[in-house]
C-alpha cells in the first residue's frame, strides 16, 4: 500500500472522537497558532476531513479567507482502506501566491504523503515554505511527517464526530485524554 508503514494500526478497535474532545483539540491548535504569532491570510482545508476543523480555525483565528483543496488517498471510505498515491484536485486554481501566509488544515496525518503534495502544490503557486504551517487534529504514531500543530497521536483508526452517521461505532473505543500531546 502506497506510503503505509508496518504497525500503523494496532487494530484493537477504532477510537471514537466525540464533539467535545474534537473541540478541545482544535482549540489547542488555535492557541498554539496564536502563541507562535502566526497570522495566516488564508486557511486551506484539505477536503473532506479538514473542512470541519478548518472552519473552526478560520473563525477562531479571525482569518478572512478559507480555500479548499481535495486530496484523495484511500480507495474508499471503509476502515483500513487501501492507500493509493495522493492526487490533488483543486477544481480552479487557488488564489494563493507569493507573500500569502497559509494555515493548511487536515483531520489526520497518516503517512504524510498528503501533506507533501499539498505543500508542493503551494510551492508551485509561489507560496514560500516559511509562510505555510500545517495543522492536523491527529496524526498516526508511525507518520513520517509531523505537522507544525497536532494535539493528538493515535495508533489505530479513528472515527471523527461527523462520520458517525455513516459508520458504525459499536466497536469503537472512547478517545482517551492520554492521546493528547503537549505542545505539538
Amino acid at each position: 500500500m502506497a506510503g503505509e508503514r508496518p504497525g500503523m494500526w494496532s487494530r484493537q478497535g477504532p477510537y471514537l472522537l466525540d464533539w467535545a474532545s474534537f473541540g478541545e483539540l482544535v482549540a489547542d491548535i488555535a492557541a498554539w497558532v496564536r502563541e507562535d504569532d502566526f497570522r495566516p491570510d488564508a486557511v486551506l482545508a484539505v477536503a473532506r476531513g479538514g473542512l470541519t476543523p478548518a472552519g473552526f480555525l478560520t473563525c477562531a483565528l479571525d482569518v478572512p479567507v478559507q480555500h479548499t483543496i481535495r486530496v484523495r488517498r484511500t480507495a474508499d471510505d471503509t476502515r483500513y482502506a487501501a492507500k493509493q498515491a495522493p492526487v490533488v484536485d483543486v477544481g480552479a486554481p487557488l488564489a494563493l501566491g507569493p507573500g500569502n501566509r497559509v494555515l493548511v488544515v487536515d483531520d489526520i496525518v497518516g503517512t504524510g504523503s498528503t501533506a507533501d503534495v499539498v505543500l508542493a502544490h503551494l510551492a508551485g503557486a509561489g507560496v514560500a515554505r516559511a509562510d505555510v504551517r500545517f495543522a492536523s487534529v491527529v496524526r498516526n504514531h508511525r507518520s513520517g511527517y509531523v505537522p507544525d500543530y497536532c494535539p493528538a497521536v493515535i495508533d489505530d483508526w479513528i472515527v471523527f464526530p461527523w462520520e458517525t452517521d455513516r459508520e458504525s461505532t459499536a466497536d469503537c473505543r472512547p478517545f482517551p485524554a492520554t492521546l493528547r500531546t503537549g505542545r505539538r
